[in-house]
């Protein structure tokens, strides 16, 4: 039970500290380019190595199931890969990295949350599972505080306002992740595992990046050779971030039930706001910290009569 609970805080820790690594690529990449330098940081980049490092160590643990399901793969099973990986492993991504470009870490994790009712109402529409009975309180509370915590708020003598660009690039991403999540759920329904749904997806995604990386910047922009670089891009991101909390999160779920792992998940807000305003130097005003209190409040209501709804007897793993 402690080995789990680590494993469940590594990956709390991880998964909050998304943004705030991302950010601070962007922001050493956008100081380089205005000493006259290249522009070393895009999402072709950054995803390229994600997707491609924990797409080849998924593929690793999982081959045999892999090389065994290849062959007996259903056009369906195809259509469903191609859809998922399109959308949870391309599309979500280039949004979060490109609603991050324009938004702070705080407005961008906040924007976010919205994934949550979003996967439930999609749920329930297109799979037919039930809404939570705190569903609509739970809404009226997480949009009271999108609504409070997106106020312009003064910092440092300056109004900082919502970029409307970052604000529907989060939109995309909301919605492009949440199809990802039902979609993951068709394919663990046809039997297809983590070396299909993540191994296969995130490799079928690093080649997308790579093929737009190579038109649009050239083979240079894999590797600007400066260590913040090569350690923030490929050791940061892509082994400890992407990898790390991938791999922390396959590990709970072999110790815990679904529903106590979403209940802590929400942590992650947390986690992101709070290494915002210690590492990045965002400021954190009374608005902005009430409205991310409201929006876990409604999160912590629906997640409570979840694991209050589910089972005692563990799920199995799909992984």
């Amino acid at each position: 039970m402690s080995r789990g609970a680590a494993l469940l805080a590594v990956y709390i820790l991880l998964r909050g500290s998304d943004g705030t690594v991302l950010k601070a690529l962007q922001k050493a990449g956008a100081a380089t380019q205005a000493a006259a330098g290249p522009e070393v940081i895009s999402f072709c980049n950054v995803f390229f190595f994600s997707s491609l490092v924990c797409g080849l160590v998924m593929l690793t643990l999982h081959r045999k199931s892999v090389i065994a399901g290849l062959p007996m793969l259903s056009a369906a099973d195809r259509g469903l890969l191609v859809l998922q990986s399109f959308s949870g492993f391309f599309l979500g991504p280039v949004a979060f990295f490109l609603a991050l470009n324009r938004l702070t870490v705080t407005q961008q994790t906040l924007l976010f949350s919205l994934g949550i009712p979003f996967s439930a109402l999609a749920a329930h529409l297109l799979l037919r599972e039930r809404l939570p009975r705190a569903f609509l309180p739970s809404c009226a509370l997480l949009i009271a505080g999108l609504l409070l915590a997106s106020q312009p708020q003064m910092v440092q003598s300056t109004m900082v306002r919502l970029d409307p660009i970052g604000a529907v690039w989060a939109l995309i991403g909301v919605v492009a992740f949440g199809f990802s999540g039902l979609l993951n759920r068709r394919v663990s329904q046809r039997g297809l595992g983590a070396g299909f749904s993540v191994g296969l997806s995130s490799l079928a995604a690093a080649a997308v990046f790579g093929m737009i990386a190579l038109v649009v910047y050239g083979p240079g922009h894999f590797f600007y050779l400066r260590d913040w670089w090569v350690l923030g891009v490929i050791g940061g991101y892509a082994m400890v971030i992407t990898l790390g909390s991938q791999w922390s999160l396959m590990q709970a779920y072999v110790r815990f039930e679904v529903s106590r792992i979403s209940f802590w998940a929400p942590l992650t807000i947390v986690v992101a706001i709070g290494e915002a305003w210690l590492l990045l130097g965002e400021e954190l005003q009374a608005r902005g910290v009430l409205g991310a209190a409201l929006i876990l409040l409604a999160v912590a209501i629906v997640q409570i009569e979840a694991a209050a709804s589910t089972p005692a007897a563990r799920p199995a793993s799909n992984f």
